[in-house]
């Protein structure tokens, strides 16, 4: 037992972030700033809607009916998780104690991060709900 706590005190207590965050591309007015993460999100979306093609064509639905159905998932699902960020995390936008010491322009700026995971799935689902509505499919079916 002791040789064990022994081997566990040289385990890190968390797992360390690289120091590459991203990466800059050049524009004439400026330059656009590519984080990891928005790149991991991004994959993470092609990837899903590709298998839920997939998946949906396999049961026979509609051909581009989840394009229809993603169309609204996906921006509802982005605003919300900067919705539940911001919620979650108030001072730089409101100030400590909603002083009006904050910025509310920084609300809009997902580029400098902050997205909330329940926040995305509880409104992308409203979304995903929409896009069902307008394409003629059962929520309970597309999930």
């Amino acid at each position: 037992m002791q040789t064990l706590l022994q081997a566990a005190a040289f385990v890190p207590a968390s797992i360390p972030s690289p120091d590459w965050s991203g990466f800059d591309i050049p524009l004439p007015w400026g330059t656009l700033r590519i984080h990891a993460y928005a790149l991991c999100i991004l994959a993470g979306i092609i990837v899903g809607l590709w298998l839920t093609s997939v998946r949906w064509a396999r049961r026979g639905a509609p051909e581009g009916s989840v394009w229809d159905i993603v169309i609204w998932a996906i921006p509802f699902g982005i605003i919300g998780g900067r919705l539940y960020h911001v919620v979650s995390s108030p001072d730089a936008y409101f100030g400590p104690g909603f002083d009006g010491t904050g910025d509310l322009w920084l609300i809009p700026q997902i580029q400098r991060g902050g997205l909330g995971i329940w926040g995305a799935v509880v409104l992308g689902v409203l979304g995903a709900w929409i896009g069902c509505r307008r394409a003629g499919v059962k929520l309970t079916a597309f999930l």
